[in-house]
């Protein structure tokens, strides 16, 4: 009977530390989706940032009032508009934080975005940036980002 569970238990630690080693792995294959995203999008690349995304049922919600797009096609449109209104963008995601589900995970991360618009303007924003993925066929793709700039109107330990 003891070695039974003995025996138990080292199997129980055996798929605890193969599991522990697949999640380390996604969280590679995501912080490098997040880079092939940033690369692609100070390169202005449209077609190669959107190719991150799933192709049905994404969503990005951006920091304009009117940045809500529902499809990949208004994705697509989104960052074409971003590149359209910026003479140069540089995407830096900060510290990650993974939450792996099975075959979706949900990512948080800081983001400092900073460039020069169409007209000349510098500008640095300092951003919070939340995802869901989803891995189909081994492979990472987003579902939904969303981008926000914290209220600096709002002391820290507000809400309000």
């Amino acid at each position: 009977c003891y070695q039974a569970f003995a025996l138990e238990g080292l199997i129980r630690d055996k798929k605890i530390k193969q599991q522990s080693k697949m999640m380390k792995e996604d969280e590679k294959l995501i912080a490098a989706l997040f880079s092939e995203l940033s690369e692609s999008y100070n390169e202005g690349d449209v077609e190669r940032f959107t190719s991150a995304f799933d192709r049905e049922n994404v969503s990005l919600i951006g920091t304009a009032v009117d940045e809500i797009r529902l499809d990949i096609e208004q994705t697509r449109s989104q960052f074409q508009r971003d590149i359209d209104q910026t003479q140069s963008r540089d995407l830096s995601f900060k510290k990650f934080d993974f939450f792996l589900h099975g075959q979706f995970a949900y990512v948080i991360s800081k983001l400092e975005f900073k460039g020069e618009t169409a007209k000349g303007e510098s500008f640095i924003l300092n951003m919070r940036v939340s995802a869901m993925l989803e891995k189909t066929h081994g492979k990472w793709l987003f579902r939904h980002l969303h981008c926000s700039v914290p209220d600096k109107n709002v002391e820290e330990g507000n809400s309000i």
